[in-house]
């Protein structure tokens, strides 16, 4: 159960456990943030430096919707600078800026507060589109700066640009979202002509086209991304060399937006309501290097102050597993970090495939100037089958795969050949998903690649792969714990129902968490089964930090309600949303703003995203948070999803690696998960809900759903969450398919499926279809879901065993919960 502490009007004092998560996402800042050009420009010489830009002291540290946070505080860019000893040259830009952008923001905040005036109190959904549309404001992009603004007292000026992006809305193709401004254009035109040195800082969710850059001389550029709470200052400690750059794209930057895979049929520039992925497997850094497209920034890509060389040493295969060795020197002046990163090259005789796919990565250690450091990369070619969607197989197709080891996808080398005699059979499988919108695939051109004479070379053992047969179809409930037996056994059926429906957002129950965003039944208690609590947030948890505690109940904390509120008799019920000040005591939760999902892969360091997931799962103990409604795993398909900051990466293996390293560190406390989402295809969020992801089989299996497979596989996430939107014309709730013939049948997730929140309101028998599917938990719950299901179960719709496998599902979390522990 949550252990609030009752504070009345003090504010707590910052805790050990807090400045502890501070310094894990600091070291992940300054990990995750990418140097993409650097002419010795950096690290900084001067001490005096001149400040422009959105993001300079506005600075983006998070997306919006369910990707917010709301930590004790950040360090924006322009105090990070200063908290290293860097002396700013004059505001006079960032005055008016400030000035302007508090002016459009409380615009913003009165016209939402006129608007939902008319909502009635449970519309919930409504009131939070209403907060996660704040990206439908433009973000001020400020003035064109004028001669007062120029410093005299320095010759280097750092220029900021930054975006918003979040939940419900994708960013658009035009001027002051993918693009730069006209302002923004011609501001940098004028720094780079009146200043001796320029650095650009993107602090943005998402790639931002810098086409202006091949025109205007700029020194230095960075990817900052959205750092988190100490984003400011990681980004100082790096500029000024304190600290070295070591982060690396997970992501292609194209020179040009038509240079990605259909990208003018994208969203809204197409068919929004159904999106056919006719580029097939070929997505990001695999579409660029089939078609030999140069990119701006390749995937895997970043600079630091220091070079390194990597030496290859050994390469063994131990049945089918590959492993190779090499030794990275630092040949620099300054100690710094590498990312190794080896790809393997299929044959593509009968299937076509990539160039290269990522198989593997290790980061280095610090490693101080001169020295160096051995490294293993190790991964099983078993994995790398192409999926037969005519037979039904991953096979390995007969011929050379070839190793390459680099540091980027563009700048790597062949170390090794591992030869296949014959097509071998990985696996067995069925057919999902069919596909109903028929569309032609891309198909490449592609040439047989001759390696070099001299190239070590391995031959696959015949007996080196098993093949697995997976069986199909319902089986028994999962039975984790004795309890979940007994209570399964003496649940009524009505009560059944209500274990398989959320308690929505109000109400006491037994364990209380300040605006958590969902909970399981809260009727059950004398049944002897409490509900849990889940938080969103995917770079931490999203929890309002102050908050009142009353005789009703837990509820988010405002200073005073509008005299206007048309909603006083909301008071005598449990509320929906505020209680006055003075009706009980300020209770206070202060969460870690880590680094956004997309930075997080930047860092190509499992072991800090571990720390990241242990560091979590600190604040989910002390808050009552048993479910924490993360990792978020799409793919970038295209740079312009708004919620591309919450994903890892355009490559299912990082995503799936990075993902699995985040799920362990959280699930290393006992009593708390994670829910991995969105389970699958969540590659656009406008019309999100209705529209369809048209793709066949073979891209589904082995792009999009590959992460998710790594992940389960490899860390057993409690919970998996559904997406929104249809794949091949199905809702992804409600189909059995992906919910329980491929997460459970195939890849042996025996965990809980739940929807996204309010995902079954769009079909008038979706919360039929979802318990059919078992989809064990929908969310967020209320009583007309329940009647639903009642009715259903009364007409034999449905029938008490789909019930109890849905319901064991969510007993066997509550009973391995943190909140269970406390009880017992």
């Amino acid at each position: 159960m949550s252990r609030f502490r009752l504070f009345g009007n003090r504010t707590p004092d910052i805790t050990e456990s807090e400045r502890e998560h501070r310094s894990i996402a600091f070291e992940a800042a300054c990990e995750g943030i990418v140097l993409l050009k650097n002419d010795g420009a950096l690290p900084l010489k001067n001490s005096k430096i001149a400040l422009y830009g959105a993001g300079a002291r506005m600075t983006v540290k998070g997306g919006t919707g369910s990707g917010n946070m709301q930590e004790r505080y950040s360090v924006n860019i322009e105090q990070g600078l200063k908290n290293v000893g860097f002396e700013l040259c004059g505001t006079s830009w960032l005055d008016r800026y400030e000035k302007h952008y508090e002016e459009k923001k409380e615009a913003w905040r009165l016209g939402i507060e006129e608007r939902i005036k008319s909502y009635k109190p449970w519309e919930v959904q409504r009131m939070f589109d209403e907060v996660i549309h704040v990206t439908q404001l433009e973000f001020p992009i400020g003035d064109e700066i004028r001669e007062e603004d120029i410093s005299k007292d320095t010759d280097t000026a750092i220029y900021v640009v930054a975006r918003q992006a979040g939940e419900s809305k994708d960013r658009e193709l035009k001027k002051g979202d993918y693009y730069l401004s006209d302002i923004e254009e011609k501001n940098i035109r004028i720094l780079s002509e009146r200043y001796e040195k320029l650095i650009l800082i993107i602090n943005s969710p998402g790639i931002v086209d810098l086409s202006v850059c091949d025109e205007v001389n700029v020194n230095a550029i960075v990817n900052l991304g959205q750092a988190g709470e100490e984003g400011g200052y990681a980004l100082a400690q790096l500029l000024k060399g304190t600290v070295n750059f070591s982060g690396r794209l997970a992501d292609t930057w194209a020179k040009r937006y038509e240079d990605y895979p259909y990208a003018m049929e994208y969203g809204k520039l197409g068919n929004v309501m159904s999106q056919d992925y006719k580029e097939g497997i070929f997505v990001g850094y695999r579409w660029f290097d089939i078609n030999g497209i140069e990119p701006r920034y390749p995937f895997g890509y970043g600079l630091g102050y220091t070079d390194f060389s990597m030496e290859k040493k050994r390469a063994s295969l131990d049945g089918s597993k590959f492993s190779i060795s090499f030794t990275v020197t630092n040949m620099g002046r300054c100690s710094g970090k590498e990312v190794v990163q080896v790809y393997l090259r299929r044959p593509s005789v009968q299937y076509l495939s990539e160039m290269n796919a990522l198989a593997g990565f290790a980061k280095t250690d610090l490693i101080p100037a001169g020295e160096k450091q051995k490294v293993t990369v190790t991964f099983d070619i078993a994995d790398w089958g192409c999926y037969s969607e005519e037979k039904a197989e991953k096979i390995l197709e007969k011929g050379e795969y070839g190793v390459f080891a680099g540091n980027n996808s563009r700048n790597c080398e062949a170390a090794a050949v591992v030869e296949i005699k014959e097509d071998t059979v990985t696996e067995k499988l069925k057919n999902v998903m069919p596909r109903k919108e028929k569309f032609e695939l891309y198909i490449p051109k592609t040439e047989k690649t001759v390696y070099p004479d001299n190239i070590e070379r391995f031959t696959l053992d015949e007996n080196a792969v098993t093949t697995v047969t997976h069986v199909y179809g319902d089986k028994d409930p999962v039975i984790k714990k004795g309890k979940t037996r007994e209570r399964l056994s003496a649940l009524a059926d009505d009560e059944l129902i209500e274990l398989c429906v959320g308690a929505g957002y109000t109400g006491l129950g037994y364990n209380v968490t300040p605006t958590a965003v969902g909970r399981t039944s809260i009727h059950l208690m004398k049944k002897g089964i409490p509900n849990i609590n889940f938080s969103d947030g995917p770079a931490g948890l999203n929890l309002c930090p102050k908050n009142a505690y009353t005789k009703l109940g837990m509820q988010n904390y405002i200073d005073e309600i509008p005299k206007d509120w048309q909603w006083g008799w909301i008071r005598k019920f449990e509320p929906l949303l505020l209680a006055k000040e003075g009706r009980g005591y300020r209770v206070y939760q202060f969460m870690t703003a880590f680094p956004s999902t997309t930075l997080q892969a930047q860092t190509w360091n499992t072991e800090l995203l571990r720390k990241i997931g242990k560091a979590i799962a600190d604040e989910m103990v002390l808050t009552g948070v048993t479910l924490w409604l993360a990792p978020a795993m799409n793919i970038h398909r295209n740079p312009l999803c708004g919620r591309n900051f919450e994903y890892y990466s355009e490559d299912p293996f990082v995503s799936g690696t990075m993902a699995s390293a985040v799920t362990e560190g959280v699930q290393s406390q006992k009593g708390v998960g994670v829910t991995i989402k969105h389970f699958c295809c969540n590659n656009q969020e406008d019309k999100r809900e209705t529209m369809t992801e048209n793709v066949d089989e073979r891209t589904l299996r082995e792009i999009y759903l590959r992460g998710f497979e790594i992940a389960v596989k490899n860390s057993k996430p409690w919970a998996v969450m559904t997406s929104y939107n249809l794949v091949n014309g199905v809702h992804t709730y409600a189909s059995k398919d992906l919910c329980t013939e491929m997460l459970r049948n195939e890849w042996g997730f025996d965990g809980l499926v739940m929807t996204d929140w309010g995902a079954t309101k769009v079909e008038s028998d979706g919360n039929i279809k979802c318990i059919k599917a078992r989809n064990g938990l929908i969310m967020p719950g209320d009583s007309n879901v329940k009647k639903d299901l009642k009715k259903a179960f009364v007409e034999k719709e449905i029938n008490r065993k789909d019930l109890e496998f849905c319901a064991a599902d969510v007993l066997n979390v509550i009973f391995a919960s943190n909140v269970w522990q406390i009880k017992e």
